[in-house]
């Protein structure tokens, strides 16, 4: 009986055994075929010329159902039932799917912003209560920087949700400018002192050409739209040196800028 027991014992090993050295041999040429099938993609994700985000993210995906398939080849390979395994995982991914869906909605919202590409990085991004400069991209999340250099991390859920702003992907921004004068001063000469300042700066465009006209006729004063176009990184630049050099050239041409004043006239009755 000890002995019949021994040769089953040895039976059940060597089928065992053999299960083992297969699925080692299934396993070894699966990372071999892994690591070609990443090769294979690197070589034509980058003649596909997509962003380094793109590229990663792609990268990720195949690795990770390439190891997921290779699993399950390995497990039915030691006798495990992949329909049991299946519908193990299928009820932990639908669990995993309901406590993480506020993740999942981010997720999402990343490769929905990778693949329609609103923005880059660099941009300067307004996006409802933010704006800044875009650092980083990444899946769940963008990275900014604001004007006065603050961190913002904003989900990307969040700004797909909102309307985006993207003062950088054009190679010109137009500067607008309301600009004051009183009724008694002269229309043309204005214009031509706001002309002179447009054109002292290099930074402001020749083309388009900068301009000056009559927006509104107001209480005590009438409205002038003074426009100019600049490089996007310029903008903040240009926008400043309008503002101190229409004050600055006003006040020397004696071109008066109104403000809000109130006349009170008392008349004595006999």
């Amino acid at each position: 009986m000890g002995i019949v027991n021994l040769d089953y014992f040895f039976v059940k090993a060597a089928a065992v055994g053999d299960k083992v050295l297969s699925a080692s041999v299934v396993f070894i040429l699966g990372l071999v075929f892994i690591k070609l099938l990443l090769m294979f993609v690197d070589k034509t994700l980058v003649k596909a010329r997509l962003d380094n985000i793109v590229l990663r993210y792609l990268r990720l995906c195949v690795k990770v159902v390439a190891f997921v398939m290779l699993g399950f080849i390995v497990l039915s390979t030691l006798g495990v039932s992949i329909v049991s395994l299946v519908a193990v995982l299928s009820a932990a991914c639908a669990a995993i799917a309901l406590a993480l869906q506020g993740s999942l909605a981010k997720l999402a919202a990343g490769i929905l912003i990778i693949i329609n590409k609103p923005f880059n990085q660099g941009d300067y991004i307004e996006c409802g209560s933010c704006a800044g400069v875009v650092d980083e991209i990444h899946l769940f999340n963008c990275r900014l920087h604001t004007v006065d250099n603050k961190f913002v991390v904003v989900p990307n859920n969040i700004l797909m949700d909102s309307v985006i702003t993207n003062a950088s992907s054009v190679e010109k921004r137009r500067v607008d400018l309301k600009v004051c004068i009183g009724y008694d001063d002269d229309i043309d000469k204005a214009r031509q002192v706001l002309q002179q300042i447009s054109a002292a700066n290099p930074l402001i465009l020749a083309e388009p050409q900068p301009f000056v006209g009559v927006s509104a006729h107001l209480d005590s004063s009438v409205e002038l739209d003074f426009r100019v176009w600049t490089q996007p990184e310029n903008y903040w630049p240009v926008y400043y040196y309008l503002q101190e050099e229409t004050l600055k050239h006003f006040k020397r041409e004696n071109i008066n800028i109104p403000y809000p004043q109130l006349d009170v006239h008392i008349s004595k009755e006999a």
